[in-house]
């Protein structure tokens, strides 16, 4: 293996181990904090998040992804990059400060000036963040993040839990949210050995600044997309309808998200140094892809399966409504490989212009559809992000074909294949469960292990791509091992 794969695979394990980890972590502390708090609480929260998540992703101006991508990178660009996100952090403060009661006017839900205002203080610690982990990514140093998100998880929801438990409803959501980033932030600058100054370039500024802008538009056009739907549903329905599925697509989130930005983050880094080797790239590009569903395909079909027993075991009856929600979510994101991947191949190639384009394509079908679907209520309007998310896939799709080749043949075949055995194994499973009528304990057990032969078997016998990789990186490990030792023995 070239060195740079290797690094590429230690990244995609580290990450992963931060994954089981962090977000192993965070499962633990959601079914906790959904004992103590009521689906109001996560609804306050949804609203709230929404309003950070725009003001961080106009803070960060995409620097980061700039210090990743340049190959010459001077210490003036870093305390450029820093400067300028303190700057616009204090400017995007005060405009949330003032928007504050506008909102809470919106969703008629007066409390939430005041977790407005405090939770926007997060926009001063991440400005502190950027610079320092976009330095880790670019080393490819993931262990270290590994450790760092880790720490900051398991602090963050063990003090939230404790809130929750003494009676301090959403608040306890609002600081794991900003304990979080206190701790990340301060163990980023303990791991890092830069340090800032108080040097300013224009031309770092602009240079920066004109690869990162589109890619600010669209992070920002991203999250107004993505809360759209949490914005309909604040409006049009209950705190409490609100909160069941914001609650639903955090558990999704919990395993899609992370399982993609695993290994997204490792290879963004590795895809920059082959950004000027086609054929690299377009392999690399492929591995990543098979990898990607091979792995996600099975955990979201697995918790469609089993989400109605699992909520019968994990949480009371009140969280009963959020199970089809979660079954929706989880079909809705089983594309979005295609989405994530493309966007770092488009960042790579330095087409920040067609991943904006890309990008407002993608958000005007679904908030096309999500206007469409209100009528048909909370059900019809997560229903519709199926829809959305195979015609948005289609374009993504075009994109690869075009820049770097990978041909609709071969993506297709490179998709079908795991989503169709995860699939299979599904309907199997399901079938056999209800079939074998068993408790919610044993249904769930008994469910996966099922599922997890079933999937393995049918890999095996179809010659999945993404399981005859590992497989031989499996094989070629143990080889390595075996003759490690053998050659260690007197």
């Amino acid at each position: 293996m070239s060195p740079l794969g290797s690094r590429v695979g230690q990244g995609i394990a580290w990450n992963l181990a931060n994954m089981v980890v962090s977000r192993g972590a965070s499962v633990v502390f959601t079914l906790f904090l959904a004992r103590f708090l009521t689906p109001d609480a996560f609804g306050l929260m949804a609203m709230i998040a929404i309003c950070y998540a725009l003001a961080d992703a106009l803070m960060t101006s995409g620097f980061g992804q700039a210090i990743i991508r340049q190959k010459e990178l001077e210490d003036i660009d870093l305390s450029t990059a820093f400067l300028t996100n303190l700057a616009f952090s204090l400017a995007i403060y005060l405009a949330l400060y003032a928007c504050a009661p506008w909102v809470a006017r919106f969703y008629e839900q007066p409390e939430l000036v005041p977790l407005i205002r405090v939770m926007g203080l997060v926009l001063f610690v991440n400005a502190f963040k950027v610079v320092q982990l976009a330095l880790l990514n670019r080393a490819m140093d993931f262990r270290s993040l590994m450790r760092i998100n880790s720490t900051a998880t398991l602090v963050a929801g063990t003090l939230a839990v404790l809130m929750a438990y003494a009676g301090l409803g959403v608040w306890s959501l609002v600081a794991q949210f900003m304990i979080s980033a206190f701790v990340s932030t301060l163990l980023l600058w303990l791991a890092g050995s830069w340090r800032a100054s108080l040097r300013f370039s224009a031309q770092s500024f602009r240079r920066m600044f004109g690869f990162g802008s589109k890619l600010t538009l669209e992070s920002t056009l991203n999250v107004l997309y993505e809360n759209s739907y949490v914005l309909v549903i604040g409006r049009v329905f209950s705190a409490e309808a609100t909160g069941l599925y914001y609650f639903a697509k955090r558990i999704r989130d919990l395993i899609v998200d992370q399982l993609n930005s695993a290994v997204q983050q490792a290879t963004y880094p590795a895809m920059a140094q082959l950004q000027d080797e086609l054929e690299g790239l377009r392999r690399m590009y492929r591995i990543i892809l098979q990898l990607l569903f091979y792995i996600t395909a099975p955990a979201l079909l697995l918790i469609t399966v089993l989400a109605a027993p699992l909520f019968q075991i994990a949480f009371d009856a009140r969280w009963a409504p959020a199970v089809p929600y979660l079954q929706l979510l989880c079909l809705a994101g089983l594309l979005l490989p295609i989405h994530t991947v493309n966007f770092n191949m488009l960042k790579v190639k330095g087409r920040t212009d067609l991943a904006l384009y890309t990008g407002v394509t993608k958000k005007a079908i679904h908030l096309l559809l999500l206007a469409a679907s209100i009528p048909f209520g909370l059900t019809g309007i997560v229903a519709g992000q199926i829809v959305a998310s195979v015609l948005s896939s289609i374009y993504y799709m075009h994109c690869s074909a075009k820049l770097i080749g990978y041909t609709w043949r071969a993506q297709f075949r490179d998709i079908l294949e795991p989503v169709a055995a995860a699939a299979l194994a599904a309907a199997a499973t399901a079938w056999l469960m209800a079939a074998a009528s068993l408790s919610a304990p044993w249904h769930a057990l008994a469910g996966a292990a099922c599922y997890a032969l079933l999937y393995l078997l049918l890999s095996h016998v179809t010659h999945v791509a993404g399981y005859l990789f590992l497989r031989d990186k499996l094989r070629a490990w143990r080889k390595g091992s075996a003759q490690k030792m053998a050659e260690s023995r007197p």
